[in-house]
């Protein structure tokens, strides 16, 4: 009998040791790293592997069931998920054993397989159709509902959001994921279940993401099967940074961040010459244990004068060090770094090139966090994609350079004006003009200045940065004198006339004359030009042409008899170039020919003076304005 009691109590106890074994194994925590843990459905269980930052995956255990929506939490260190059969959550240790912590009392709907943890510990559930947004308490078993709202598009678009999975951000608590209808990036207001979309479609080669963490440097990280993409949280863009595994079904993944978060921010990222541009860094702790001895390390450009100290020295010692002209090494040294975001700032003033864009690239470091991941930490550029990048600040030497002024022209009214302004830099020119008008153009033309354009003309150069210099002109327009000759005039020139310069001085005809009037004589172009006291000139030109009438007038009778009254046959007329006379007698015999109106016929043939009667012309003639006639008639000799 003692035998067997012995060996009931032997038993009993070992049962014990291997309960308490069992307990202590499924309680052991991950250690937070830069590792990231993946699921994939097989064979009805599923495979918990870890993976590094370039995708190598070790197996931790094949699991007895299936487990989607797994999320690490930075509160406890275990990874927490859905059994999808039973809808249960259960918490995974590091050597994959699992607790069974039950159904969440009064969870509606069905379909949760996207899961995630909050800053404080909290798990989030959601998934496609029917499934809420869910926050549980899982510190107690079950876990208990703290809010759920069913999920909704913000901007009132019809169907109900559905995702494959879900991530909270470590840093700024923003709940992300992609949403299954859309395919776009979205946000997830926990409180109310809103869903705003943003973003490019994202095309992958299958539609349903089934995997969305924030890994250990804080990127966006989504599976799409073997496919891996970094998420551009700020514009929803997506880039392929590697394979994983050749799967073909369901997976999940989640990730811890980094404990120590290190950013640097420069405002503004694009300067002026002579702007501040402060630099603001954020340590962020993300562990539960504050650290100290910090060193903090920061080598600022020479471009960046520094003229403010940091704000905040968390209790260390500032040295400020110029390293070889080049640049300014703001050092801190046993600095106390909290848990939460510490934050402090320097201010610089931007020097720049006097000719050129300066463009430079910062970074600065930490070191001292032990056990963190790494003793030494690069500062990250939060406005970027990019990972632990540099801080990017381009200086723009626009306040520091000369505007190249040049005026062309001017002077006088009535004559062309041009202004020209030079920069040796890309941008835009504005021109502001003494009426108020505004033009755009790097040179201001003005083909015929008038005594509006007398005056202040301002410019303003932008370059592409907003960086602004400005400059000044003045142009002074002096009234010209005023001269007009008239119209051009079709006259008939009989008698000379004048023409006059008006009330002017200092008058220049065509021909050098220098008097007030000009007297014209025969038909052509005059002109003149005349100056006033602020020797600006002022010129005119008219022509006179022929108005004379295209006709000839012949007289029927003449008298040859030498009293010296009549003798002489001629016809008359103005403004005659060509000119033939024929006198025929009444049988058609020819007796005189003239070329010249002014040669007339004294009734002689052959020396003799013919008898009285009645004798036949023709007359054939031109005229300077074009035209040209032919007459004919008779002529009676009288003696």
């Amino acid at each position: 009998m003692i035998k067997i009691w012995f060996k009931k109590i032997l038993l009993c106890f070992i049962l014990s040791i291997a309960i308490i074994i069992s307990i202590i194994a499924q309680n052991v925590p991950f250690e937070c790293s830069s590792d990231a843990y993946f699921t994939h459905h097989d064979s009805g269980n599923d495979n918990l592997f870890r993976f590094t930052p370039d995708f190598n995956y070790t197996l931790i255990k094949k699991l007895d069931f299936s487990i989607n929506g797994i999320s690490y939490n930075p509160k406890d260190n275990f990874i927490y998920g859905l059994n999808e059969s039973l809808t249960h959550i259960v918490r995974v240790d590091k050597n994959g054993d699992y607790i069974d912590l039950g159904f969440p009392t009064g969870l509606q709907g069905n379909s949760y397989w996207a899961g995630t943890c909050t800053q404080d510990g909290t798990l989030v559930i959601s998934g496609g159709s029917g499934a809420w947004i869910v926050e549980l308490d899982i510190t107690v078993s079950p876990p208990a509902i703290i809010n759920a709202n069913p999920k909704f598009y913000a901007d009132g678009s019809s169907g109900e959001p559905s995702f494959g999975d879900i991530a909270v951000d470590p840093t700024s608590g923003i709940c992300y994921s992609i949403d299954n209808s859309t395919r776009k990036l979205a946000t997830i207001d926990l409180t109310t279940g809103a869903v705003t979309t943003f973003g490019a479609t994202l095309n992958f080669s299958t539609n349903s993401n089934g995997a969305l963490y924030f890994d250990g440097s804080g990127e966006l990280t989504a599976f799409y099967l073997k496919d891996i993409y970094k998420i551009d949280k700020t514009n929803g863009a997506a880039i392929l940074a590697g394979e994983g595994l050749d799967i073909t079904n369901g997976i999940d993944a989640c990730g811890c961040l980094n404990p120590i978060q290190f950013d640097k921010v420069a405002e503004p990222a694009q300067a002026c010459a002579g702007d501040t541009v402060t630099f603001t860094f954020s340590i962020i702790n993300n562990s539960e244990i504050g650290y100290s001895g910090i060193t903090f390390s920061d080598p600022i450009p020479i471009d960046l004068e520094v003229v403010e100290l940091p704000s905040n020295t968390f209790g260390g010692n500032v040295d400020v060090t110029n390293l070889a002209n080049n640049f300014t090494v703001v050092s801190i040294t046993d600095m106390e770094i909290p848990v939460g975001i510490s934050e402090f700032t320097i201010k610089t003033i931007a020097t720049g090139n006097p000719s050129n864009l300066v463009n430079v690239i910062n970074q600065a470091r930490i070191a001292g966090f032990t056990p963190a991941w790494e003793s030494i930490i690069d500062s990250n550029n939060p406005l970027t994609t990019a990972e632990g990048d540099g801080t990017a600040i381009s200086i723009s030497p626009t306040p520091l350079l000369d505007f190249d002024l040049q005026s062309i022209g001017g002077g006088c009214e009535g004559t062309p004006i041009s202004l020209i302004a030079n920069v040796n830099h890309q941008g835009n020119y504005e021109w502001e003009l003494p009426n108020g008008s505004i033009s755009n153009e790097q040179i201001y033309t003005q083909s015929n200045a008038t005594i509006n354009d007398d005056g202040l003309y301002n410019i303003t150069f932008t370059d592409d940065f907003g960086c602004q210099i400005d400059s000044s002109l003045t142009i002074e327009i002096l009234p010209s004198p005023f001269v007009n000759l008239g119209n051009d005039s079709l006259v008939c020139l009989q008698t000379p006339f004048s023409i006059h310069a008006g009330d002017n001085e200092n008058i220049t005809w065509q021909d050098g004359s220098t008097l007030p009037f000009f007297l014209i004589e025969d038909y052509g172009n005059y002109s003149v030009e005349v100056m006033n006291e602020f020797g600006c000139l002022a010129s005119d030109t008219i022509t006179f042409s022929s108005g004379c009438l295209a006709d000839l007038y012949v007289p029927n009778a003449f008298s040859p008899n030498g009293d010296g009254n009549n003798d002489i046959f001629f016809a008359y007329g103005l403004d005659v170039v060509d000119f033939n006379l024929k006198i025929f007698d009444r049988w058609g015999a020819f007796l005189f020919e003239s070329d010249d109106i002014a040669i007339g016929w004294d009734g002689l043939f052959k020396g003799n003076i013919k008898s009285e009667g009645v004798y036949v012309w023709v007359i054939e003639a031109s005229f300077l304005n074009g035209a040209s006639i032919v007459k004919k008639g008779d002529v009676t000799l009288l003696k």
